[in-house]
């Protein structure tokens, strides 16, 4: 049996390893695939490889792929604003990022702050989960950091479902 903590999460590999994961989940595969998207930003994974390995494993459901990856994210954004502390989150955020992060409480104090969490959540090279993290601490509505979030996430989650089944029709060639 394989575990969610044997998944990696930045190499080729890990989308075979997610995707093989969730077709041994027979007729259970989108159930599991539901509850790791809800519950990955608590294991501290990046959405990117859940959202193609979806695509690559569900490729005749992508609208279904991409709402599902973007309530995860959601779900995820809104666990790290309102349990910052859970599974010691703070602490790695502010050791690995603390550069970014005293920035970003900075940011989040200013007129701009909905517009930092958008571009923030658009650009795929740093953690949208560090933006909802400093959010929290700033008090800023979850309401505008959610819709800052899906206006930043949904071009991505959109590109990477896609790539997600390119990848999933050349396997299916070959």
């Amino acid at each position: 049996h394989r575990d969610l903590h044997s998944f990696p999460t930045r190499r080729s590999s890990d989308l075979e390893s997610i995707s093989g994961f969730l077709g041994q989940m027979g007729a259970l595969a989108l159930f599991v695939y539901v509850l790791i998207c809800l519950t990955r930003s608590l294991l501290l994974l990046p959405s990117t490889p859940f959202i193609v390995a979806g695509a690559i494993s569900f490729p005749q459901s992508l609208f279904l792929v991409m709402l599902i990856s973007l309530l995860g994210i959601v779900v995820g954004g809104f666990l790290v604003y309102s349990f910052p502390t859970f599974g010691s989150y703070d602490e790695l955020l502010e050791e690995k990022y603390p550069v970014k992060i005293a920035s970003l409480k900075r940011k989040m104090h200013s007129r701009y702050a909905f517009w930092i969490v958008a571009g923030w959540s658009f650009f795929p090279l740093v953690p949208t989960d560090a933006v909802c993290y400093v959010a929290g601490l700033a008090k800023m509505p979850f309401r505008k950091v959610a819709v800052a979030m899906l206006l930043g996430q949904i071009p991505l989650v959109i590109a990477y479902v896609f790539l997600g089944a390119e990848i999933g029709d050349r396997k299916s060639v070959v």
